[in-house]
Formats: C-alpha cells, structure tokens, sequence
C-alpha cells in the first residue's frame, strides 16, 4: 500500500449512514429480546418464535459487525496512512463523550435510585473506558490505537497472502465455530473477534471496493438468514442445556457474517446524499450508550418494557418490540442533541486543543528522554 500525503476532503456516504442507523436498530432490537424480564428463549418452540428470533432477536449481531465494518471501511481507506496522532485524537474524543454520558446517566441512577452507591459504580462513572463499562467502546479504542500498526502489517502482506489470512479466520471463526462441541474452542473473544472483522474487512476495502452485485447481496442475506434460522430451530435439541448458545449466537457466526455482508453490499448499491440521514447517524452511537449504561438498561428492558404481556398477541408480539426500539432511538438522539449543544458552548470551543497539548508535551518529553540514552550510549 502506499502512503496518501495530503488529506483530502471526506464526504459522508450517505448510503453507509444509513446503513450505520439500521445497524444501531438491530442492536436496540437484540438488546429488548436478550435483557428483557421475559425470557423469550425459555417458551416452547413455535413458529411465532422461531421467526422472532431468526428475524428480529438475533439481528444484534449483524448490527454490530455492520457498525464496525463501517468505521473501519472509512477509516482504512486505500494509500490512505492513520498515524498514531490521530489514532489517539480520536480515542480522545471519544473519551470526553463517554465520560460525559457516563457520568449524567450515574447521577441520574443516583438520583432516582436505580442503583446503589459503591466503589465499583463510582469508579464506572469517572473511568467508564479502562472499567469496560460499554465493552464496545472499549474493544474499538483499543483496536483504534493498534490500527496504525495492524494496518502497516497487513499492508506488508501480498494481496495472496492477506486473502490467506481472511480465508483462515473465515474458517475458524464462522464455520468451525458453528460445530457444536467446538464452538467454546474457536473465537470467542470481543477483541479478537473485532480484530479478526477488521482483516476482511481491510481486505475487502483494499483489494475489492466494488462489491458484488444486489443479486449476490440479497443471495447473502437470504443463506444467513436459513444458517440462523436452522441454528434457532435446532438449538432446543442440540443444545438442550444452554440454548441461548444459538438464540444469542456470537459475531463470528456464520449466518450473521453473511448477513452482514449480504446488508453492507445491498446498501453499497444505494447511492445519494442526504443531510438528515448523516445527522442522524452522527448521533446514533448515543444510543447505545445511553440505553446500555447497566441500571438505565435493567430499568428499562425490566421494569418498563416488559413483553411478557404482548408476546401472546400474534400482532403485537412483533409491533411492541419495534415501536419500542424505536422510540428509545428518537428519545436518546433527542438527548444527543442536547449533549451536542452544551460540548458546543464549552469543550468544543477549541475542539482537541487539551489533546494537542498533551500530545506535545509527551512528544517533547520522549525526545529528551531518546535523546538522554542516545548521548548515554555515545559515552559508553
């Protein structure tokens, strides 16, 4: 790969905007069914919720490999170089609107005593990235501060080798991993399964950018959705003792990755431009945060939206779940809004300046430091 030496001037694919909205919805959705007080994988097998699962709970999933696909598809782009700088801006960044939510969420918790007050919970508030208290944001910066150097390897390797690799984890994870009595024994970790989706992921942006056809989109979509609906059938039977090992099934599944490749090429076929849609999606990530803070979450999937009462309803066991959702998505951007405004009249006066200031210290201060064992070792 080579190096881009000068910046040019992003714009907002609204297509994958769009894209990144439905994903935060399937995840909205996979989080009402998986933390509601009704167990829905507890209720005999039916086709009701055979279909619910298949269509609705499990789609979490997809969203998740969908919403990071999206950030590493911008953000790997071909002869494109991501130094550490500005690696760590955005870890930064992303720091200060973390801390901001987690610290209005836990007095609000406080407040209403929704939580009780301990050591552990205080420590969440204030250090919310290094406690993993939302394990996404955590995984991504982790992988965002690697990404300088994951993607000089990967741009070592041939365009052979790196389609190697992809088919080597392709394998372990996804399809091994659906094998019952191996599926604890492949990829199982959050960031290694992260990691893993950013080598195909890179491999698809670098040496495949015009993706398939809609036919092969919509052929994806359909297979995943047979893998996962075979896998939600059976998981009863094969899987009598745990089986929301199947009703949950992990990113690296292989009807989800092939979903989520069938959804990414569909919407990669969409193009056009649109404002509202890229803001929108600029506040979409709020609601993961907000209604995945744990007491916000328990309160809310619990003690408010419980679907024990809608679930015998042919109409509403599917309406409920999706009006739901989606009021949770405009409330939460709604307060995003505000977050937006009040970081606009304060932090972000000076957006980065803080982090300019402290990376220039660090630097000046690694220098002297090299600069003190390189004169130590002339002496010697």
């Amino acid at each position: 790969m080579k190096e881009n030496e000068g910046r040019k001037l992003q714009v907002r694919q609204s297509n994958l905007e769009l894209l990144r909205i439905v994903a935060m919805v399937m995840i909205i959705m996979h989080h009402f069914f998986f933390f509601n007080k009704f167990p829905l994988y507890a209720q005999p097998l039916s086709r009701k919720r055979l279909l619910i699962q298949t269509f609705l709970a499990t789609e979490g999933r997809v969203g998740v490999d969908l919403f990071f696909a999206i950030s590493i598809w911008f953000l790997c782009k071909p002869h494109r170089q991501i130094t550490l700088h500005s690696a760590a801006k955005r870890s930064w960044i992303l720091e200060r609107t973390l801390l901001f939510w987690s610290l209005v969420l836990g007095v609000a918790c406080i407040i209403f005593r929704l939580t009780p007050i301990n050591t552990a919970f205080i420590l969440e508030m204030f250090l919310p990235l290094l406690t993993n208290h939302w394990w996404y944001a955590t995984v991504y910066v982790i992988i965002l501060l690697m990404l300088p150097m994951l993607v000089k390897v990967l741009g070592a390797l041939t365009q052979r080798e790196h389609f190697i690799l992809a088919c080597i984890i392709f394998f372990i994870g996804p399809i091994m991993g659906d094998i019952p009595g191996l599926n604890n024994l492949m990829i199982n970790d959050d960031l290694l399964e992260m990691l893993c989706l950013l080598v195909l992921v890179c491999y698809l942006r670098w040496y495949h950018e015009q993706l398939p056809s809609i036919g092969i989109g919509l052929a994806c979509l359909a297979f995943g959705y047979l893998v996962v609906g075979v896998q939600e059938a059976t998981a009863d039977t094969v899987f009598s003792q745990n089986p929301s090992v199947f009703i949950f099934p992990k990113m690296m599944n292989l009807g989800i990755l092939v979903q989520a490749f069938g959804w990414f090429v569909l919407f990669s076929h969409i193009h056009f431009q649109s404002r509202i849609i890229n803001w929108i999606a600029s506040h979409v990530f709020a609601i993961y945060l907000i209604t995945e803070f744990v007491p916000i979450r328990d309160w809310i999937w619990k003690s408010v939206f419980d679907y024990g009462p809608y679930y015998q309803s042919r109409i509403m066991a599917v309406i409920y779940p999706i009006a739901v959702v989606l009021f949770l998505c405009v409330v939460c951007i709604l307060l995003d809004v505000i977050k937006s405004a009040i970081f606009k009249l304060t932090v972000d006066r000076h957006k980065g300046r803080w982090f300019e200031i402290v990376w220039s210290w660090a630097a000046k201060k690694l220098a002297k430091n090299n600069q003190t064992a390189k004169t130590g070792d002339e002496m010697l």
